[in-house]
């Protein structure tokens, strides 16, 4: 899997796109939720990018073999009121970002394995 792509593809406004980087039976953990499937996962996130556009930031990221370890930011701007959001009760027009680590186990060249940590309350940032 060539990370940058995955990078491309999440950042991508085609929710569709991020499909062919996971295993149909992936498994996801954060701090927030966890998934069981790569529909899930879609269906998950295809719902928070209905109030705010989200871009994936690398900073390092490092792979050995089936593992890829990523530190990167996550940029969100909000297209509208979001008081519900788990990481942040945005309005319309706000720019935050948190930042994240990523550990990605790799099977047949796809995500089967996600966990993520990150840092609470985040940061304002420019809009993008």
């Amino acid at each position: 899997m060539n990370y940058d792509d995955y990078i491309a593809s999440y950042n991508s406004p085609d929710e569709n796109a991020k499909a062919v980087f996971f295993t149909e039976d992936v498994i996801v953990e954060s701090p927030v939720a966890k998934f069981h499937s790569r529909q899930e996962l879609l269906d998950s996130l295809a719902a928070a990018h209905k109030f705010a556009k989200e871009e994936l930031r690398p900073i390092n990221v490092v792979r050995q073999g089936d593992f890829i370890m990523a530190e990167l930011d996550a940029a969100f701007s909000a297209f509208e009121d979001d008081p519900n959001n788990f990481f942040h009760p945005f309005k319309k027009g706000e720019c935050r970002a948190w930042r994240f680590f990523a550990v990605y186990k790799l099977r047949n060249d796809k995500i089967s394995e996600l966990r993520l940590a990150f840092w609470p309350g985040g940061w304002e940032i420019p809009a993008f």
